[in-house]
């Protein structure tokens, strides 16, 4: 979620915008810093050969895709069945309120259990199977089955249709300004921050953490430690590995992450006004087919020419973002870490090699060509031009072949969906917690805040969602 500038242009590294669900928002106010903010409420406009429209309501959506397949008899009944989780989702909570986790009552209950069998289906890629097979032409059918993250639940997917129309947000500024603030209210409230400062082992005695060993060799030392990193390097390169049951420890090794992401950095020769009146909306899919591929090892060298396009563009959000008269948008679809033999670098091995370098500009003119459907002569307008491959998000972030969310969100082969209260927050080793997007699942924003609020009131001797209590 940080990001970056270079040559004076600023990049949204990652996360482009992020939803509340009643969890962020509430947070961020216990910690002094919803207010800080000037927030925009982000629009999503979905473009293809068939059709373009904005995602602000489920009528036009449905009118939209009615009128680019007029024979189709599907869409109604399928989005009727997404309509169902949307206002599960608006009954159970909003931007500002979760009950489950804010002041949960007997009459929030009540509201809940006329939708726990349903809960039971939504919660199931089969049911998703099953809603969209009422689509009956077969490249639209297999786009709504398919779209989103792997296997995803049709709670998920319906979900994102809900957030998409009422719950994603921009910090002005940036997410980089956003995070200077957070780290701001830690120092204030007590906290050292320390950056570039890499733990590369964790030593422990009789089932508790004694100290942390850096990449410089230094030491250090408290009564109880949270970690909220790469649960995959936690348990197979930070800890001892008899800490941890050899069958788990197996299983998190072999266990499927989220996908990565191709990022394409583009400073541009056109103002934020002109760039915006283009687009219409800060994030923008667009889809040349409607395939839904998963690259991996073993796709073609010329994958990405067939993949979706994001382009995310916020430069009135954030009209500093570049020179003047200029103005910035991020590129993004799904990649593979492995994907040609690691990008043509061999291996994770840095510094990169010369070809590596070539060829991650050469497939990210690939997306540039695709994003040009929706604007028209971008190559010849782009001034600063960055790629950030899974290598790269690997590499800044230390998450494993660069997941963007953690473990899958195929229910059948997360490691934490099976596991009893579905987190990963408790170790081996008694002081010592975790948080973070693979603590809690799914993993993601939400889920990443919500952890971060339970281990700290944990750690601090509270109920777990207790309000947050800042000493500074």
């Amino acid at each position: 979620m940080s990001g970056f500038t270079r040559k004076g242009y600023y990049f949204d590294g990652g996360d482009q915008s992020f939803e509340s669900l009643g969890i962020v928002f509430p947070i961020l106010a216990e910690l002094d810093l919803y207010d800080r903010f000037v927030w925009t409420k982000c629009r999503y406009r979905m473009q293809s050969a068939d059709f373009d429209f904005f995602i602000d309501s489920f009528d036009q959506v449905e009118e939209a895709l009615q009128t680019a397949f007029p024979e189709e008899k599907g869409i109604k009944p399928l989005f009727r069945e997404v309509r169902r989780v949307s206002q599960f989702i608006d009954t159970n909570c909003t931007p500002w309120e979760f009950p489950l986790i804010h002041h949960f009552s007997f009459k929030h209950l009540l509201k809940l259990l006329p939708y726990l069998p349903k809960l039971q289906r939504w919660l199931k890629f089969s049911y998703r199977e099953k809603v969209c097979s009422l689509i009956r032409n077969p490249y639209l059918r297999n786009w709504f089955t398919h779209i989103g993250y792997y296997r995803m639940p049709f709670i998920f997917f319906a979900g994102f249709w809900h957030l998409w129309m009422k719950d994603y947000w921009y910090p002005q500024g940036g997410m980089q300004h956003f995070h200077d603030l957070l780290a701001q209210r830690f120092i204030q409230a007590g906290g050292m921050l320390r950056l570039n400062t890499q733990v590369t082992r964790i030593e422990s005695d009789s089932g508790k953490v004694t100290a942390l060993e850096t990449s410089e060799g230094e030491r250090i030392s408290a009564k109880r430690f949270i970690y909220g990193g790469d649960y995959k390097r936690l348990v197979w390169e930070l800890t001892e590995p008899t800490l941890w049951e050899s069958g788990f420890r197996a299983k998190i090794k072999e266990a499927r992450l989220t996908e990565a992401i191709l990022n394409v950095y583009l400073g541009l020769r056109r103002s934020p006004t002109e760039v915006g009146d283009t687009l219409k909306a800060p994030h923008v899919f667009y889809f040349p087919n409607y395939q839904v591929i998963f690259p991996d090892q073993f796709s073609p060298r010329d994958v990405h020419r067939s993949m979706w396009v994001a382009l995310n563009h916020f430069g009135l959000d954030n009209p500093n973002a570049a020179p003047p008269g200029q103005t910035t948008v991020v590129l993004q679809t799904y990649s593979s870490y492995f994907w040609e033999n690691c990008w043509l670098n061999g291996s994770s091995a840095y510094p990169r090699s010369t070809l590596y370098r070539q060829f991650k500009n050469e497939i990210g003119m690939h997306l540039v060509e695709t994003a040009e459907h929706i604007l028209p002569g971008l190559k010849q307008s782009i001034e600063y031009f960055e790629v950030g491959t899974p290598l790269s998000l690997e590499r800044f972030t230390l998450n494993t072949e660069g997941s963007t969310g953690g473990w899958c969100y195929d229910t059948e082969l997360s490691p934490v969906f099976r596991l009893p209260g579905l987190n990963l927050i408790h170790t081996p080793l008694s002081n010592l917690l975790t948080c973070g997007h693979y603590s809690v699942w799914p993993g993601g924003v939400i889920s990443a805040c919500l952890s971060g609020k339970i281990v700290a009131n944990l750690t601090a001797g509270r109920k777990p969602f207790a309000p947050l209590k800042l000493t500074g």
